[in-house]
């Protein structure tokens, strides 16, 4: 099976890229700076493309199977990666007929959009800060342009990213609390996301990840 890790490079991507070959997929990694990734196998193919070139992002999606867009910016970033650069994708994968995406979102966006009980401490905190404010109303506007399609996608809600190792034992669900202590392991957000290949029961809804 051949799928596309848009942000592949990051540290979601990095995750589901090596899990991804482990695992016996095709692997095509989408990344402004692919050679961040560090990573050498046969059924690897990284290409250095541009999010907001819609025609080098079609022409990516070209073969694919299934999509995942693990797009993220640093702190403080307010350029529209997320939302344009997934706006692009799923572009591409109606002009292409590829049906399965996979969006990494934030937990965050649950203070924005009206399930704001959810997450309560964060909302004064998004107040407070601007710059983080416009890189979470990045992601709402992300979730917004998937919602508006047909494909089958499902948007991953993760509580507080880290970068220690696979457990492969978490919660999910579509309305967990998340506390300010909250967190995952990205090596988990790749299983979980992985592991939706194959399994429908979260098409078309909003899981949400923590352990």
């Amino acid at each position: 099976m051949n799928i596309i890790i848009f942000g592949a490079a990051g540290g979601t991507g990095r995750a589901l890229t090596e899990q991804a070959l482990a695992d016996g997929y095709t692997v095509t990694g989408f990344d402004r700076n692919p050679d961040a990734l560090k990573l050498q196998h046969p059924n690897l193919t990284m290409i250095k493309g541009d999010i907001f070139y819609p025609a080098g992002v079609e022409e990516a999606i070209a073969g694919q199977d299934v999509v995942f867009c693990v797009l993220g910016v640093r702190p403080g970033v307010t350029t529209p990666v997320c939302s344009v650069g997934t706006k692009n994708i799923i572009q591409g994968m109606q002009k292409q007929g590829v049906k399965r995406l996979m969006v990494q979102s934030s937990f965050a966006v649950a203070a924005l959009d009206g399930e704001w009980r959810e997450v309560p401490w964060i909302v004064p905190l998004i107040s407070l800060f601007r710059r983080e404010r416009a890189m979470f109303m990045d992601h709402v506007r992300q979730e917004e342009f998937v919602r508006q399609n047909n494909l089958d996608w499902i948007i991953v809600r993760p509580s507080r990213l880290t970068d220690t190792a696979r457990v492969g034992v978490y919660r999910v669900g579509e309305h967990l609390f998340i506390s300010p202590r909250a967190h995952i392991s990205r090596a988990d957000v790749a299983d979980f996301m992985l592991k939706q290949v194959h399994d429908d029961a979260y098409i078309h809804k909003t899981p949400r990840l923590k352990y």
